[in-house]
């Protein structure tokens, strides 16, 4: 019963696949062969699955014998449909061939839908006897199944053959991979008959074909969408000293439990006691040996933290030309790489190559057909094999790969501000002749951000003109910072009146606040702080800043977007960076405020009702500690009378401290505004900074941001 039961849960297994396909894939040409044949595994699961209930129930003799003949018809289905999806993966055969195979492949299914549903051929009958359930075979029974068989077989040996024939790895890669589907899953299912000794007594185990079948519909779509090369290498380290740690630890172990189990004639307590003793040991020398050796191999021929260090350290202000020098150094150096291009947006918005040491020129103008598969591929990382073999590219694929020969590539590492690409950086073939894998693919992420804000510096500030040049005399960083400011919609309507004020410890800072206008009476606002100081929590505010605005366009939940943020946090920001702060929309047409509390520590509300500041802050967690961020994110909602006034500060302000080591707090924060409540909203943000540097006698341990929004009487305004 237990098995009959695992095979039910097989059915929602099924369909989850499918639907998580979908979403990935939505619109995407050959994803319904992949579902077909999910879904017709998964009737045969659901239909078997109950024939087996109902025969071990002794209830519903007819339904269930129908159920098994139906199971059967939609088992053999699921392989018409691998043979089908064969034809075309991964690269479609001649039409010819396909056309002819797809007819062949209908007809076998009318004649099976006849020969085993409608008729006796297949099986007679199906009762109970005892405590077994008994199978009464038709004549061809035998054959059906053998014709199964062999079509699995030719499916798998197409594959392998075709793979053969490919000249690109990622081609024979998924080739393989689907080859390895069909073995493993109809291997299983032609296996598991030969061990029960009667054939026609249907025992539980096969309920466990079911999952079988799972298995090679899951790798056989998850080969269908594979775009990305394994790193076999590392793969083969792992499983070597994986083994190897069995054949050390493993064996031994079991042995000694084993002789301990024959010592219960002696005692009872000896193998008890012994067996703890012997895990315990066994424990401590798996996780001395892994530390010695699996680790060791794991991170044996990686790069990314080296290359992330040596990115980190480049200084900005030495100039363009020896910040893309060093650039290049350290890229070519980790991964060996032999044409490097960078291209930078030029003041009519295409794309101009700006720095290429072997000699490359290329250029996307605005508006080309190329430009806009780019823009709308959402893409930051693009691999050519990915163009190659991601049926997401399908419609672009022949401009893509275009651009990967013209420009002898091999990876395009896109930098977008909102969708909008501002720059590429374009890595040609490995000298070795070695593809780019999954982990340089995983590597190109991480180092997203600081390639972004190289990008970002090539196009606004080391730029004069058309000609990209550098004033060395000039600050650099702040001139990033500066920009990044001031690019924040302005806030005015008649019913608020708004101001807010950032002052950095240094020149630099992880500060920030942002609004973006929605509507003439909706603003999204966002107002926090980057972890770090300096340079570096400047980029990383940087960096931050565009990605809100990007996940604001394609991302209309307001839990979700607050999630998306914290998983690009925890993805691509350096490790232990984290953000605390406030999301919020201002709807003034219903004098109403939304916000989500991520760590914020003053937000405080003036309420004219009881002239007194009231603290508002909600519940929250801070960005970039938690993967999954969505159950800890409480949206709350503040209505905003006439007269009332919003105070956000961050915890440089509530935190500045005087000579006697008091704190300023909230208590002071709050005098200091009430006092000035009649004053405009830049004047209250001015004073209360003013009072808090006289607090602590003008000396700033943090960066402060102060925000203050007014919500005046009528006649006042």
């Amino acid at each position: 019963m237990g098995l009959i039961l695992l095979s039910f849960l097989v059915f929602p297994a099924f369909i989850a696949n499918i639907l998580i396909v979908r979403s990935r894939f939505r619109g995407v040409a050959g994803l319904r062969i992949t579902e077909g044949i999910s879904l017709s595994f998964a009737a045969y699961a659901l239909c078997q699955s109950l024939a087996l209930a109902f025969i071990s129930a002794a209830a519903m003799p007819h339904l269930s014998h129908n159920l098994i003949k139906v199971s059967a018809f939609f088992f053999a289905l699921s392989y018409l449909l691998v043979f089908v999806f064969v034809l075309d993966f991964p690269v479609a055969l001649p039409r010819w061939i396909r056309v002819i195979g797809g007819l062949l492949a209908t007809a076998a299914a009318a004649l099976a839908l006849w020969r085993i549903v409608f008729s006796t051929d297949y099986i007679l009958a199906t009762v109970r006897a005892g405590s077994d359930i008994v199978r009464v075979d038709g004549s061809a029974y035998g054959l059906i199944n053998n014709l199964e068989t062999g079509l699995a077989a030719l499916s798998a040996a197409i594959l392998l053959a075709r793979s053969f024939t490919f000249a690109s790895r990622i081609q024979r890669q998924r080739a393989l991979v689907g080859f390895a589907g069909i073995v493993l899953g109809a291997g299983f299912i032609w296996i598991l008959p030969q061990l029960v000794v009667s054939r026609s007594v249907v025992r539980s185990v096969f309920a466990l074909t079911p999952v079988a079948a799972l298995v090679l519909a899951t790798v056989v779509t998850y080969s269908f969408y594979l775009s990305r090369l394994f790193d076999w290498r590392s793969i083969g380290r792992r499983l070597f000293y994986f083994g190897l740690l069995t054949l050390v630890v493993g064996l031994p172990t079991g042995l000694a439990i084993y002789v301990l189990t024959l010592l219960r004639i002696v005692s009872e307590t000896v193998p008890l006691v012994g067996t703890f003793v012997v895990f315990f040991i066994s424990l401590f020398l798996a996780r001395a040996f892994s530390a010695r050796f699996l680790e060791r191999a794991g991170s044996f021929g990686e790069y990314r933290e080296e290359l992330e260090s040596g990115l980190a350290h480049i200084d900005l202000s030495e100039g363009r030309d020896l910040v893309l020098g060093k650039l290049y150094g350290l890229l070519s150096n980790a991964l060996d790489f032999s044409d490097f291009t960078v291209l930078i947006e030029d003041d009519q918005g295409s794309l101009r190559s700006v720095f290429s040491p072997t000699g490359g020129k290329a250029n996307i103008e605005k508006g080309s057909d190329l430009a806009i598969a780019l823009d709308r591929s959402d893409a930051t990382v693009l691999l050519k094999s990915e163009a190659l073999a991601h049926p997401a590219y399908a419609d672009v694929r022949a401009e893509f790969m275009g651009l990967f020969e013209n420009l002898n590539a091999e990876a395009f590492i896109l930098a977008r501000e909102g969708r909008h690409i501002i720059g590429a950086f374009i890595l040609g073939a490995r000298r070795t002749g070695a593809d780019f894998t999954d982990y340089d693919y995983d590597t190109f992420k991480s180092i997203y951000g600081k390639l972004f804000v190289f990008a970002y510096y090539l196009k606004n500030v080391a730029r004069e003109s058309l000609l990209y040049t550098v004033d060395r005399e000039i600050a650099l960083s702040d001139q990033i910072i500066r920009f990044a400011l001031e690019k924040v919609d302005p806030f005015e309507h008649p019913k608020a009146d708004a101001a807010w004020a950032l002052r950095y410890m240094r020149t630099l800072g992880g500060d920030f606040i942002d609004f973006v206008r929605l509507s003439p009476d909706r603003w999204f606002f966002v107002m926090g702080d980057v972890s770090g100081k300096g340079l570096s929590a400047s980029m990383n505010m940087l960096i931050l800043k565009s990605m809100i605005r990007t996940f604001l366009r394609v991302e209309k939940d307001f839990v979700g977007l607050v999630s998306r943020i914290n998983t690009f946090i925890k993805d691509n920001l350096p490790r232990g960076n984290f953000f605390a702060g406030i999301f919020g929309y201002f709807d003034l047409s219903k004098d109403a405020f939304y916000y989500i509390n991520c760590g914020i520590p003053a937000l405080l509300l003036y309420s004219p009702s009881f002239e007194s500041f009231i603290e508002v802050q909600g519940e929250g967690k801070i960005l970039g500690f938690v993967r999954d961020i969505k159950p800890y994110l409480k949206p709350r909602k503040l209505i905003m009378p006439t007269g009332c006034v919003l105070v956000a500060a961050t915890d440089g302000i509530t935190d500045s401290e005087n000579l006697r080591g008091e704190r300023f707090g909230k208590e002071r924060l709050r005098r200091s505004i009430q006092e000035r409540l009649g004053e405009p909203a830049n004047a209250i943000v001015d004073g209360t900074l003013e009072d808090l540097l006289s607090f602590s006698d003008r000396k700033q341990d943090d960066d402060l941001t102060l925000f203050v929004i007014k919500f005046p009487n009528r006649s006042a305004k």
